[in-house]
């Protein structure tokens, strides 16, 4: 069994173009997690039905019409392909066999990405809660990613094939961070849960209506579960009446996860959401970084490779064509090998 095994991982190696184990060992752990995560939310394709019924408690409120539906379409129509597209880029054996296939590739990941990019601020506002911890992790999330993704693109139109690998690889890795978020919130849920301290967010009345309606909650007892919702100033007949809730008014929702009100499980993903966006970033930018220092001769290996495509395009300075550390910084200038 073990001899099996043995020849056949180097034949696996052989088949990706993998050369070196660590690599490829990387690319089944995070280009596999990122392939798996994407095919299981496929599904969510279908907006109006399985998003809506697989959203957390509270989403589907805001995102139900108007330009946060538009936003939230855009983004799943196409960060999903995406996602899945994106996964052949790194696969070393049709970047070689096939670079026609590589480059159109790449041109369609950057549509769709950007584009997914611009539905994520669509629905940001809102998003979880739209804290402004939410909204602003959200914003540097697309910051980050758009601005290296130009950068990527600027270095390969300079034939810089090392700082494109890298800023590449920095626009994934960041990408990819929305999918640790989703272990992180599973913790983060259970330990907000387990501390002593209860925790509250503040949701409006309507908010609370549609979502124990959505889940099939007997809403005649929403008034007594949140009374500020009886507010006499509401214009809304329903209200007025002690039939539901006004509609301009708000209440103090408790975050539990093990509560049967929905409201409450949505309140206790809130929180959880804002704090595992940024444990997430954080993990997912300083991962990168020591990843590509850990790299050098691969660095090194394709700056030759830049050097030997600048040179036969005409560049003025073959290896030093795109944007490199010389050029910002004081690093001494480059020398190609031999």
């Amino acid at each position: 069994m073990l001899r099996a095994l043995s020849t056949l991982y180097p034949t696996i190696l052989s088949i990706f173009g993998f050369k070196k184990s660590y690599n490829f060992i990387l690319f089944f752990i995070f280009a596999g997690g990122l392939f798996g995560f994407t095919l299981s939310r496929l599904e969510y394709l279908s907006i109006g039905t399985r998003y809506a019924a697989g959203s957390a408690p509270g989403e589907w409120f805001h995102q139900h019409s108007g330009h946060e539906r538009i936003g939230i379409t855009l983004h799943l129509a196409c960060i999903l392909p995406c996602s899945i597209l994106v996964v052949f880029q790194f696969i070393p054996a049709i970047r070689h066999a096939a670079p026609l296939f590589h480059r159109v590739n790449g041109y369609l990941i950057m549509i769709l990405f950007l584009i997914s990019n611009a539905g994520a601020l669509m629905i940001s506002r809102h998003a979880f809660g739209g804290s402004l911890l939410t909204q602003t992790g959200t914003g540097l999330l697309v910051l980050l990613t758009t601005f290296s993704l130009a950068l990527a693109y600027y270095n390969i139109c300079r034939l810089q094939i090392d700082q494109h690998r890298a800023w590449m690889l920095r626009t994934m890795v960041y990408m990819g961070s929305i999918v640790t978020i989703r272990p992180l919130m599973e913790i983060l849920t259970r330990v907000i849960q387990r501390l002593g301290a209860a925790y509250y967010v503040v949701w409006s009345c309507e908010k609370i209506d549609f979502t124990w309606r959505m889940y099939q909650v007997p809403v005649e007892y929403l008034l007594l579960a949140y009374p500020s919702c009886s507010n006499a100033s509401s214009s809304s007949p329903a209200a007025a009446q002690g039939g539901g809730p006004a509609v301009d008014s708000v209440a103090i929702v408790k975050a539990d996860m093990d509560a049967p009100d929905p409201a409450q499980i949505g309140a206790n993903l809130q929180l959880s959401f804002g704090v595992a966006l940024w444990l997430a970033m954080f993990m997912h930018i300083a991962g990168v970084e020591i990843y590509l220092r850990l790299t050098p001769r691969e660095g090194q290996r394709l700056r030759m490779v830049s050097y030997e495509r600048q040179k036969r395009a005409g560049f003025k300075e073959p290896g030093r064509a795109g944007l490199v550390v010389e050029k910002v910084g004081d690093a001494e200038p480059w020398v190609p090998d031999g």
